[in-house]
């Protein structure tokens, strides 16, 4: 009996659900290879909350690791993504330079 008691005054800790949804909303993301910014955009919330939640109750959530690296990971992804991406090119056809010795086809 006396095991049973202390199992009640001890509660076990959980992950966060915000934790959680961020870690899996951050391998989405990198699976889509960050070309839906929203999906970015949101891990990065659900990382932010699940820090919130686990600062407000530590005794009962962890989690802040997967909040921690969803940030970064989504913080990475977007940097990478920027790179990658050629920038948008409006009006191109008025810098277009013609190029020497080819003649237009009619």
């Amino acid at each position: 009996m006396h095991s049973d008691n202390a199992n009640r005054s001890s509660p076990r800790r959980h992950y966060s659900p915000w934790a959680m949804a961020s870690i899996v909303t951050a391998l989405i993301a990198l699976l889509l290879a960050g070309s839906m910014p929203p999906v970015n955009i949101a891990a990065a919330i659900f990382g932010i909350m699940g820090l919130r939640q686990i600062r407000r109750d530590p005794g009962r959530y962890i989690g802040r690791a997967f909040c921690w690296i969803t940030i970064a990971l989504v913080l990475i992804l977007a940097i990478l993504t920027a790179m990658v991406q050629p920038p948008l090119q409006e009006g191109a056809e008025q810098h277009m330079v013609p190029e020497q010795g080819v003649e237009p086809i009619e």
